[in-house]
C-alpha cells in the first residue's frame, strides 16, 4: 500500500489530518482513533507507507486497543482506557495538538478526572539534531537523502483531589506497528554487563525460543528479523535499555529511528521492562489470514499521580531512505552497530 492509497482508505474509515513539508515528508493522523499517527511517507504523496493499517482489523470495526489494534506507527494507549480526542489547535505550523478527559472509577465510589494532552509535530532541522544526534543531521545535507520526521509529545495531567491510596495507577504506552519486509532487521541497543557471562541481556521468553538466525546479538545489541513471518519478541529490562530502536530495510535503503525518554522504574509489577521490540507472525503453520507487521513498545512509568500532577512523555520517528554510505554512517554513529555486521548476521 502506497502513501495515497493509505490516505485514501483511511480517508474513506474516520476522520484524517495530514501535515506536510516542503521535502517530501507526509504523516497522517486519526484524531477519532485515539489520535494515532497511522503512518508517513519520506518521498511524497506516492512514496512508500511505513506504518501499518490494518485492513483486516479496520474492515471488522472491532478494536481493543490492545490486542488487536487499528495499526499505526504512533499509537498513544492510555492504561486502563483509550478513546477519541478533540483538535485543541491546528495552526499553520505543521502541529496538530489534541485533548481528550478521562474519568476512572477510583475507590469508595468516587472517581479520578485526567487530562491527555497529545501533540503532533512534524520535525524541523534543529529537533532532529537534538533528538538523533550529529549524525542525523549531517545526513540531511546529503543530496541523495529523503527522510520524514515526527515527535508526539503525550501528557497525563490530574485534575481531581484525592488522597494517593484512592487514584489507581496510570500508564503512557507508545506503540508503533510498522510494515515488515524479507529484507528487513530491527536492531535493539542495550546496555552491556560488567560482566556478560553472568547475565542475560533481554528477556526473549515471551513467545518462547527464536528458530536460528531470527535472534541474534552483538556485543551491546540485539538483532531481530523483522519479515513478518515468525512471532516472536524481546524484551530490554529497564536498567539495560537505551533510548534508541532501529530498522534497517537492506533492499529499500531505508532506515527507521525511534527516540524516547527513559523515565524512571515501574510502579506495577505486571511491566517491569521498558522497551519491547516485535515480530508478528503466524499463529499456525499454514495461517495466511494476518496482518504482517513488526512493532516496538515503549512504556512510561506506571505510578499513581497527585493533585495538579502533570507527567509527559515524548517520542520521536525519523525515517530516512538514503544511500549505503549514509545508512552506515548513521547505524553506527546512532545505533552504535556496524551496518555490514547486521547484514551479515541477519541477512546471510
Amino acid at each position: 500500500m502506497s502513501y495515497r492509497e493509505a490516505v485514501n482508505y483511511l480517508g474513506s474509515k474516520t476522520r484524517i489530518l495530514e501535515l506536510c513539508n516542503q521535502i517530501g515528508g507526509r504523516i497522517v493522523i486519526c484524531p477519532d482513533w485515539n489520535g494515532n499517527v497511522m503512518t508517513s511517507t519520506c518521498d511524497g504523496i506516492d512514496g512508500n507507507s511505513f506504518g501499518l493499517i490494518n485492513v483486516n482489523a479496520i474492515d471488522a470495526g472491532k478494536t481493543d486497543w490492545l490486542y488487536n489494534s487499528y495499526g499505526g506507527e504512533d499509537q498513544l494507549i492510555f492504561f486502563p482506557e483509550s478513546g477519541e480526542f478533540v483538535i485543541d489547535s491546528m495552526p499553520q505550523h505543521p502541529v496538530v495538538r489534541m485533548r481528550r478527559s478521562v474519568r476512572l472509577n477510583a475507590v469508595h465510589g468516587n472517581h479520578v478526572e485526567f487530562d491527555l494532552i497529545r501533540t503532533v509535530r512534524l520535525l524541523e532541522r534543529y529537533e532532529i539534531h537534538e533528538a538523533f544526534g550529529d549524525a542525523a543531521a549531517v545526513s540531511l545535507d546529503q543530496m541523495d537523502v529523503s527522510l520524514v520526521g515526527f515527535v508526539t509529545t503525550n501528557s497525563i495531567v490530574n485534575n481531581v483531589i484525592h488522597s494517593p491510596s484512592r487514584i489507581p495507577p496510570v500508564s503512557i504506552q507508545i506503540r508503533g506497528m510498522f510494515n515488515s519486509g524479507q529484507s528487513m532487521a530491527a536492531v535493539i541497543p542495550f546496555q552491556p554487563a560488567e560482566d556478560p557471562k553472568l547475565e542475560v541481556p533481554i528477556d526473549t521468553n515471551f513467545f518462547g525460543s527464536s528458530p536460528h538466525g531470527r535472534l541474534r546479538y552483538l556485543p551491546a545489541a540485539a538483532l531481530l528479523r523483522t519479515d513478518g513471518k515468525y512471532r516472536c519478541q524481546v524484551t530490554v529490562p529497564h536498567e539495560r535499555a537505551k533510548p534508541f530502536l532501529g530498522t534497517l530495510d537492506f533492499r529499500g535503503g531505508t532506515l527507521t529511528l525511534v527516540t524516547f525518554d527513559i523515565l524512571e522504574l515501574p510502579y506495577s509489577d505486571e511491566l517491569k521492562q521498558e522497551v519491547r521490540a516485535y515480530n508478528h507472525g503466524p499463529t499456525f503453520p499454514g495461517e495466511t489470514d494476518f496482518a504482517q507487521f513488526y512493532e516496538f513498545n515503549i512504556y512510561s512509568q506506571i505510578r499513581k499521580w497527585s493533585h495538579g500532577e502533570t507527567r509527559t512523555f515524548h517520542q520521536y520517528t525519523l525515517h530516512i531512505n538514503a544511500d549505503n554510505r549514509t545508512l552506515t554512517y548513521l547505524v553506527r554513529e546512532v545505533l552504535g552497530v556496524e551496518y555490514e555486521q547486521v547484514y551479515e548476521k541477519m541477512m546471510r
